[in-house]
């Protein structure tokens, strides 16, 4: 079996198609991005938390949502009409899609996401304010369980299959495809209200998640741990707490003066990340030799 990081060697990968579907996408998110600018200049609002007081956080959502949709559509393309490969190609190297490792991941980080904000409400009080509105927050959740899917794939197909599998057959070392990719993830949240906020150094923390991502999509040969994982990151942190410095303003259970990135914070993360591959890897019986090995 082909491993999921080399299967471009198989399909046609050219410069021309690679090109057309990068020139594709790009102008998919120019065009997604299009009616929430629009919206913006039109009532000379600056930023999101501005933006979801004036326009209700279920408009503002559903604007940030487009792009994605977009993106997704020019990706949907790209794989019918440029590269002619079949869908698993981009998702699996699995005979079937293994939707039990979206499951397992997405609730293993869910609890363990419910965890750690439930502990700093306990021991931090004082940073936390109970903001629990059960109308506001139905809508929330049915809003980011019937969307929030088309974003995480996108986002996922984008950075964990094509650009892992594209630096992979470029640079013929796995492992610098995995640091690249969350390279480039890193760099996509550069827009993020919490980067005006807290400066540059908090791109790390995507960067960090982004390379913690694509190391998982190569050991195991799929995005399917990478999708689940996604989603309940987005969600969870969707629906448990919000503040003013945050991409996605929703009607969290908490809210907070400002996004945590202290060094509990991060401490918390670096562990869960741990448990995560270290459960993961024991359960799917991973094989380091897929990452150190030079490609041909």
């Amino acid at each position: 079996m082909m491993p999921f990081i080399y299967r471009w060697y198989q399909k046609p990968y050219g410069v021309k198609q690679v090109s057309l579907t990068i020139l594709l996408v790009f102008l998919g998110f120019l065009l997604g991005n299009l009616p929430v600018s629009w919206v913006f200049t039109k009532n000379g609002l600056f930023d999101v938390f501005e933006a979801s007081r004036f326009l209700g956080f279920e408009r503002m959502f559903l604007l940030q949502m487009i792009p994605f949709f977009t993106v997704l559509l020019a990706l949907f393309f790209a794989v019918r009409k440029i590269h002619r490969v079949s869908w698993k190609d981009w998702i699996t190297q699995r005979n079937q899609v293994s939707f039990q490792r979206v499951v397992f991941a997405c609730l293993f980080w869910g609890a363990f996401l419910g965890l750690s904000t439930g502990l700093q409400a306990v021991f931090f009080s004082d940073s936390l304010h109970w903001n629990f509105e059960p109308k506001a927050f139905g809508v929330a959740v049915l809003m980011l369980l019937l969307l929030l899917p088309f974003q995480v794939l996108a986002e996922e197909l984008l950075f964990r299959s094509y650009a892992l599998q594209g630096f992979a057959l470029r640079l013929k070392k796995p492992w610098i495809a995995v640091a690249l990719s969350g390279l480039l993830f890193g760099i996509m949240h550069l827009g993020n209200p919490e980067v005006s906020e807290h400066g540059y150094a908090i791109l790390s923390i995507y960067v960090l998640l982004g390379v913690f991502l694509a190391l998982i999509t190569c050991l195991d040969g799929g995005i399917e741990l990478a999708f689940g994982f996604h989603f309940a990151n987005n969600f969870f942190s969707g629906i448990l707490l919000t503040s003013k410095d945050q991409a996605l303003q929703l009607p969290a259970l908490y809210t907070s003066d400002s996004a945590s990135f202290d060094a509990l914070s991060v401490v918390l993360l670096m562990l869960g990340l741990g448990v995560f591959f270290f459960v993961a890897h024991r359960r799917y019986s991973w094989c380091w030799s897929t990452l150190h090995q030079n490609i041909p």
